[in-house]
């Protein structure tokens, strides 16, 4: 594709395989008429028709855009050269005019925070769980080492905010089933040579005799069945079994949001329960030790949490989120779409406050909650019995973070994301750590204003990539952030990288989370060896 920006247009040209080609026209919204608009954008096609297929790119593309603003997108878009015409992307590539991350980019030895590529697997996060929930994947069983699971028991060049290696989180009790959650046909050879979708109707044709009302069964595409052809949809259009079945079609330009069906589907299926009045749904924390303990503060100050969902999803469970007074939504960049097309349709009463991280924020998160049930003087009451139990850790590790200092590298106008739970995948990293007590380096690129004025806080500027060398090594921070993972830059200057996986919710996860970045300040190993990794 070409883009090309003339005035208050981006224009697009889009080509897919088996598709005519497409030029989009993306504008700031309300400028006149369109196909849609996001919150910041208008999205028209050029010409006067467009097919199914064409449209099904477009609006995937914006909504892959999200809540982008047109200044953020013009400015990554040349200006069109009356001469020229449109701007071929590699050229782009070349001046490092990229709107995703890349390797190679010219800013990559001063990059440590990597959004793009958090919302590019944020789906991985989502785990649909319940007592009849089987997928099959269709193709070869190399397959799945090609591509491993995104979780705590692989290895990860970034360091996903959901995986949480250094929390202990049990696992929940295996549902009893008769059927595996996972089947794959495990394709070979011959299947490849003359079709395989005989194949997957013999894996499905052994299913349906074991399956009842109420069971769902994914069919997921994988390369192999669309490079020699597989008709899966006829597959799936012949099943016989009692339960649902679903095609998952992952190469699909717009492809269906199947947990969204999943799940709207489940909590549809309670809607006749009865609801309770002091009653509540959370949505929006992982499954560990800091959802039992905000659940345990909840239920101290006499609210019942009927369901939590989100990053896992368990179906039985979904079945019971319509039984609430009040629906808990936190607030999370990476699931909003989820909450748009899911719980916020809901006719129940809904509250987003901010994300409880940090003891400020959890306090005002279940004072929020409480106000909403009518309980709030149970909950000042909850709430001050548990600061007490850990009233004590927490003046030790204050004192322990005030010794000592974390370190942050950042652009001179993305300063203000580290305070920006939006932009920091859910948690306002910066606030968070000084309330904490910790004192901070900040490493700036760039001649733009002073970021922060916060108590603690010292800003260090930066120019060269020699420059930046020399401040890691040389600063006292003990510890440096980075979405890296073991991030070699840090550890070559003698530090220890620093990410979003040693924060957690809630009260008892705010002690947890001072006490990693203590341990990460004052862990020695780097400093005394980082230098033999160090690259000249």
């Amino acid at each position: 594709m070409a883009l090309v920006r003339r005035g208050d247009a981006v224009r697009m040209n889009v080509t897919y395989e088996g598709v005519a080609p497409l030029t989009i026209i993306i504008s700031p919204a309300g400028s006149g008429p369109c196909l849609l608009e996001t919150r910041h954008l208008s999205f028209r096609y050029e010409g006067t028709t467009i097919t199914a297929q064409q449209e099904r790119i477009l609006r995937s593309i914006a909504g892959r855009l999200g809540d982008a603003t047109f200044d953020e997108i013009a400015q990554k878009v040349p200006e069109e050269d009356q001469e020229r015409g449109a701007v071929d992307p590699e050229e782009i590539v070349d001046r490092g005019v990229v709107t995703v991350e890349q390797w190679g980019a010219p800013d990559a030895w001063r990059r440590f925070v990597f959004r793009r590529e958090f919302e590019r697997n944020a789906s991985s996060a989502l785990r649909v769980t319940g007592r009849r929930v089987v997928t099959v994947s269709h193709g070869e069983s190399e397959c799945q080492y090609a591509t491993p699971a995104i979780d705590a028991r692989s290895m990860s060049l970034f360091c996903y905010p959901w995986i949480r290696p250094l929390a202990h989180v049990p696992n929940a009790p295996a549902p009893e089933r008769s059927i595996p959650s996972f089947i794959t046909t495990d394709m070979r050879d011959a299947d490849i040579i003359t079709g395989g979708a005989a194949k997957l109707d013999a894996v499905l044709d052994a299913l349906a005799d074991r399956t009842c009302e109420g069971d769902v069964v994914v069919v997921r595409s994988t390369c192999m069945p669309h490079v020699i052809g597989d008709d899966m949809q006829e597959s799936v259009r012949r099943w016989s079994g009692r339960g649902d079945i679903i095609y998952d079609d992952v190469f699909a330009p717009a492809g269906r949001d199947l947990t969204a069906e999943l799940l709207a589907a489940a909590i549809d299926s309670g809607k006749r329960r009865k609801r309770r009045g002091s009653s509540v749904a959370l949505a929006g924390i992982a499954p560990g030790p800091a959802l039992v303990e905000l659940e345990g503060l909840l239920v101290e100050a006499g609210i019942d949490v009927v369901s939590a969902l989100v990053p896992r999803i368990d179906l039985e469970r979904a079945r019971d989120w319509r039984r609430a007074a009040v629906q808990v939504l936190v607030p999370d960049p990476y699931r909003d779409a989820l909450y748009e097309s899911v719980f916020r349709p809901l006719p129940l009463e809904t509250i987003e406050p901010p994300t409880p991280h940090g003891v400020a924020d959890t306090r005002r998160w279940l004072e929020a909650i409480a106000r909403s049930v009518g309980r709030e003087a149970e909950m000042r009451r909850a709430w001050k019995r548990r600061m007490r139990r850990c009233a004590a850790e927490r003046r030790r590790l204050r004192q322990d973070a005030a010794g000592v200092r974390l370190g942050f590298v950042v652009d001179a106008d993305e300063c203000a994301a580290l305070g920006d739970p939006v932009k920091m995948a859910g948690v306002p990293v910066l606030g968070v750590v000084c309330e904490m007590g910790f004192g901070i380096d900040l490493m700036v690129y760039g001649d733009g204003p002073a970021p922060d004025d916060r108590p603690g806080v010292e800003i260090h500027r930066f120019d060269d990539r020699e420059s930046l060398q020399r401040l890691m090594r040389d600063l006292p921070c003990g510890a440096i952030y980075s979405d890296l993972y073991c991030d070699a830059r840090i550890t070559a200057a003698g530090k220890m990288p620093f990410c979003l996986q040693l924060f957690e919710p809630g009260l008892e996860g705010a002690v947890r989370t001072a006490e990693r970045l203590v341990g990460a300040c004052r862990a020695d190993f780097y400093r005394k060896y980082g230098t033999h990794g160090r690259t000249h």
